[in-house]
């Protein structure tokens, strides 16, 4: 059964031989050009969109800022941007000098996983604010045959794009893009230059440590609780496809459709969770988990907005659990970095026994002890503390001919050897 399935597969994806064209211009439709069940998906609201010989089928659907989408509202987009303009700091999510109707909350559904040639896009699209309400747009391909006017159609539709908000559209949604338009592009318009957003890194960085997965199906339930209901699974999205190839009856793709429209929904109100909980915290509105604060400092210090990471870490250094562990040795590695080696001295000491950074805080001391301190007796016995919580993996023996190495220095410089 699947063997036969991927034979069909490897044969519709051959591109067919195209007949004489026997129209000249956009739009214009011969008795030759029928769309097989034309009746049947406009009752889907779906129609044919003509590029001379080709057609894509289009699909559009429009939502009131008002509706709910799981927890959120989509107005919660529109708030979220207009918050930004006020930040002040560098951020990946920042949408400071952007309008809302810049951002267009893109996704695709391909013939399978890989980012190969052989890979095709068969249904892409997108969820904007326009005109006060959401508009999602999708465009369908009928046939392998029709890329030309799938592409044509699209990049028409966003030739003033200036954001585009993917999850894992970086490094899978976009690049197949660029990959098939090489195959059209001397049919169809450039692809546009564009600000990313990639909602997959920012869920990885507030919730990796705190959900089983960062899949968007994931994120869905537990972190937006959007409940989707008889959705379509992806993964079966290339067979139900390979069946319409074969069939050419909608039937095929309602559930693929609406399983595309949630995906694009739900980049929306995700894009507006993740806004809200950097600027909540930092506007001093609401404060987060903090498991997801401490991620937030450290997504602000991977930026190089280090003085405000170290404010954050600050807020979390209160408490006995691993974060107070990891925000205070982050905040000593800034004072460290300011050159307060007192004040990093002192939060390094701090960590010296029974936590997570033992070894590695020890260490430090000993460095400071050393060098800023001019105390070599003091650096000894953090050294010799740091041995005592050297960590047992794969360079355990290096870091132990290191220590050795620094007592060795040490004893020479206290007169004892």
């Amino acid at each position: 059964m699947m063997k036969q399935k991927l034979q069909r597969m490897k044969q519709h994806l051959q591109l067919q031989e195209k007949q004489p064209s026997s129209v000249g211009s956009e739009g214009a439709v011969s008795p030759q050009q029928k769309v097989p069940f034309e009746k049947e998906w406009k009752e889907r609201q779906v129609s044919a969109h003509w590029f001379e010989d080709e057609y894509t089928l289009v699909r559009n659907q429009q939502y009131s800022l008002n509706h709910q989408h799981g927890r959120f509202r989509f107005s919660a987009v529109e708030e979220a941007v207009a918050r930004w303009q006020d930040h002040l700091w560098h951020h990946p999510l920042s949408a400071k000098g952007r309008q809302v109707d810049d951002l267009l909350f893109f996704d695709t559904e391909t013939t399978g996983l890989s980012s190969g040639a052989g890979n095709t896009i068969f249904l892409l699209g997108y969820a904007k604010i326009e005109a006060g309400e959401v508009r999602v747009k999708q465009y369908f391909l009928p046939g392998p045959e029709h890329e030309v006017a799938l592409y044509h159609h699209f990049l028409t539709d966003v030739t003033d794009l200036r954001s585009l908000v993917t999850f894992n559209g970086k490094s899978f949604d976009w690049p197949q893009v660029k990959t098939r338009h090489t195959f059209v592009r001397d049919q169809v318009p450039k692809l546009p230059q564009f600000g990313h957003f990639d909602l997959l890194h920012a869920a990885r960085r507030l919730w990796k440590e705190a959900l089983p997965s960062c899949k968007l199906s994931v994120v869905e339930e537990q972190v937006l609780q959007f409940e989707r209901v008889e959705d379509t699974p992806g993964y079966m999205a290339p067979m139900l496809y390979f069946d319409f190839l074969q069939e050419q009856h909608p039937d095929y793709m309602k559930g693929i459709f609406q399983h595309h429209e949630w995906d694009v929904l739900s980049l929306m109100t995700l894009y507006a969770c993740q806004s809200m909980l950097v600027l909540d915290w930092l506007q001093q509105e609401s404060r987060p988990s903090r498991r997801e604060a401490y991620e937030i400092a450290r997504w602000y210090e991977a930026v190089g907005e280090r003085e405000l990471a170290s404010s954050l870490y600050a807020q979390l250094l209160d408490g006995d659990d691993d974060i107070a562990e990891h925000a205070r040795f982050a905040y000593a590695t800034g004072l460290k970095r300011q050159e307060k080696w007192e004040d990093a001295f002192f939060h390094f000491q701090r960590l010296t026994s029974l936590s997570a950074h033992s070894f590695e805080a020890a260490i430090e001391c000993a460095k400071l002890a050393e060098h800023k301190r001019k105390d070599p007796e003091q650096a000894i016995y953090y050294s010799e503390l740091a041995a005592r919580h050297l960590p047992a993996n794969e360079k355990q023996k290096q870091l132990h001919r290191q220590l050795r190495q620094r007592m060795e220095r040490l004893l020479k410089k206290a007169g004892k050897k």
